[in-house]
């Protein structure tokens, strides 16, 4: 797949795969390891989690 993609990875989440696990099919413009939050990252730590997103959609603007 050619379209950008960010992952965000959270260290308490069910799983955190490899980096090239995603490369295999997804170009990986932005990888980004959270320091806290888990599963449900968009309640426990919303303003990381808000922040990476913004990070990553100002590189294309």
């Amino acid at each position: 797949m050619d379209v950008p993609t960010a992952l965000a990875l959270f260290p308490a989440d069910l799983s955190r795969p490899p980096r090239s696990w995603a490369e295999r099919t997804c170009t990986i413009t932005r990888y980004t390891r959270m320091p806290r939050g888990g599963h449900f990252a968009a309640h426990e730590e919303p303003e990381l989690l808000a922040h990476d997103i913004t990070a990553f959609f100002l590189a294309y603007r």
